[in-house]
């Protein structure tokens, strides 16, 4: 059997916000569960910002992980 992988590029939910003059771009989880993944920062002590993927290249547009987050809300729903 071969699992089915998440990818963050792929996913609808995936938001990239570049600053002009900024060399590279802020990626994020823009999913609409946002409570889930604040409370899995909680309980996980996690510090870095909720949601927060990464740093990608601006150009050409990549996401910085290949597959999904520990954390990521679609993860719980297949399960």
């Amino acid at each position: 059997m071969k699992k089915d992988v998440i990818r963050c590029s792929e996913c609808e939910h995936y938001k990239e916000f570049t600053k002009l003059g900024n060399a590279r771009s802020e990626c994020y989880c823009n999913h609409p569960d946002g409570n889930y993944i604040h409370k899995y920062f909680r309980e996980h002590h996690l510090q870095k910002m909720p949601g927060f993927l990464g740093f990608g290249k601006r150009w050409p547009h990549e996401a910085p992980l290949k597959t999904s987050p520990a954390w990521c809300p679609r993860k719980r729903q297949e399960n």
